[in-house]
């Protein structure tokens, strides 16, 4: 599924904020893709929290001279078309900076223009990291991006800052799917042991003592046994010398 990985700032956390940063980075059949970076300037009457702006150190003297919101969001539509692909809306707490951006588009009269190019899925990192380190005892202190970031040893540069963020948060979607990856491998070893031995025990597989391995002919009669025995025991013994005195009797 081709990702477009999104992450904004805004002026504050309510409704009426106003996203002054959008950063997107468009990720096609596994391929990291130039981004799209632009600043933008809030909407009259827009609630300007000083915490917001003393987190991300965007000066609010300068908000004002941004790019209209209109121009910049007409460019942002040309550049997602140019890659003639629906995304799945992606990034670290995707519903926050999804919602603040449809807002945005429907202030502009832009939704439809949004909507129609992306689908109904959605991949957001933070709900990806409690999924796979849910009852682990070693995982980040907390889940706030920059947790997730130190505990896969990923540089920090600069924080709150939408482009920043973005590229950091595929980053760390890489090394998640490197991690559930590595789980699923566990997994599969865990029922290979427990498959083998099942066979073992109906008598479908024999083991001398120098580790030669035999199918018996009454694995022949079981479709499924031999459809695993076949693929695991080759995918397991693999370049091993033992699959060459591999035998039927």
């Amino acid at each position: 599924m081709n990702k477009l990985w999104i992450d904004i700032e805004s002026t504050a956390l309510g409704d009426n904020a106003a996203v002054i940063e959008i950063a997107a980075i468009p990720v096609v059949d596994g391929e990291v893709l130039p981004h799209f970076h632009s600043m933008i300037r809030p909407h009259q009457g827009a609630t300007l929290d000083p915490k917001a702006f003393e987190v991300t150190g965007i000066d609010i003297k300068e908000i004002w001279n941004y790019p209209e919101a209109k121009d910049v969001l007409d460019e942002f539509i040309k550049w997602i078309d140019s890659h003639e692909t629906i995304f799945s809306i992606a990034g670290h707490n995707i519903t926050f900076d999804r919602n603040k951006l449809f807002r945005l588009f429907c202030r502009n009269g832009h939704y439809s223009s949004f909507i129609t190019r992306i689908n109904n899925s959605d991949y957001c990192t933070l709900r990806r990291s409690r999924e796979i380190f849910k009852g682990k005892r070693n995982k980040p202190v907390d889940f706030k991006l920059e947790s997730v970031c130190r505990f896969f040893d990923i540089e920090v540069g600069v924080s709150h800052r939408a482009l920043e963020d973005i590229t950091n948060t595929i980053k760390i979607y890489f090394e998640l799917e490197k991690l559930k990856e590595k789980e699923e491998i566990k997994e599969e070893s865990k029922s290979f042991v427990e498959k083998r031995q099942k066979y073992l025990d109906m008598k479908y597989i024999q083991m001398n003592p120098e580790g030669d391995i035999f199918i018996t002919t009454d694995a022949t009669k079981d479709k499924f046994a031999m459809k695993f025995i076949l693929n695991h025991l080759w995918e397991m013994y693999a370049g091993d010398e033992n699959v060459q005195k591999m035998q039927t009797r």
